[in-house]
């Protein structure tokens, strides 16, 4: 396990490592708050921490719990979980470059989630973002269920709702990526994204409103697809007049002979 969080060869620059710190105290914030919001609606500590530790997400988390303390079906508010962490296929391919092909990746796996992903992009290379993703992932899967447990233990102190310690979150992910929102169409699907969820956030049950703005990938993939589709007639059409140079050409050289 040692090669898995080797981070300590000065692989990453100072700032790296700042930024991991910063997001990690917004991560023990929010989990404050999921803990408190938990034992609020009824959880026992030990479910608390288990779906911390296995669904390691955030949002989907709250999702869950919310539909509980609303009285939903516990079949619904896995599958609403489910749903919400469905946003991690596009991280999953967004890291996919740099992931080593090997057993190490099973178990990074299970850290793919928002900060890493976003952390990773600071990296200058596959080596680079590989080890800051490690560094952003572990540091979730250790403060995120330490923060649950805590917050669930002052769960009767803490007024989650008050202090609105969940909105660190999306705060300091805006932070990460801002630097990417320079790129015209990036900024145009983030954009889109946002009406999108914002639309549809007052129609959906609680956390699966911010899930529907990855149906920006819809127009990204379509236009791959027509940019496929042009590029293909047009090779064509370029593999179609040599073709027919070269028959001339042959055929001129049969006549010469004869």
């Amino acid at each position: 396990m040692g090669s898995l969080f080797r981070t300590a060869d000065r692989v990453l620059p100072g700032s790296t490592y700042r930024a991991v710190a910063i997001v990690t105290v917004t991560i023990i914030a929010v989990a404050l708050s999921y803990g408190a919001i938990s034992a609020v609606s009824g959880f026992a500590w030990w479910q608390t921490l288990l779906l911390a530790m296995f669904a390691l997400g955030g949002a989907a988390e709250f999702t869950f719990v919310g539909v509980i303390a609303a009285g939903g079906a516990p079949i619904l508010a896995v599958l609403a979980g489910l749903l919400v962490n469905s946003r991690n296929f596009a991280f999953g391919v967004a890291v996919g470059p740099f992931f080593p092909q090997d057993w190490r990746a099973l178990i990074a796996s299970h850290w793919i989630n928002d900060e890493s992903t976003a952390i990773s992009r600071l990296g200058h290379n596959d080596r680079a973002k590989w080890h800051a993703f490690l560094l952003m992932g572990a540091a979730i899967a250790i403060m995120w269920p330490s923060g649950a447990m805590v917050g669930q233990w002052l769960g009767n102190v803490i007024n989650a709702d008050l202090l609105g310690l969940d909105a660190a979150f999306p705060i300091i992910l805006f932070c990460l990526i801002r630097g990417d929102l320079k790129n015209r169409v990036t900024l145009s699907l983030t954009v889109i994204g946002i009406l999108i969820a914002v639309g549809l956030t007052p129609l959906l049950p609680l956390g699966l409103g911010a899930v529907t703005s990855l149906s920006v990938f819809v127009f990204v993939a379509a236009g791959w697809g027509v940019r496929w589709f042009i590029r293909r007639r047009r090779a064509g059409d370029n593999s179609a007049d040599p073709h027919d140079a070269a028959h001339s050409q042959h055929s001129t050289r049969e006549e010469s002979r004869r």
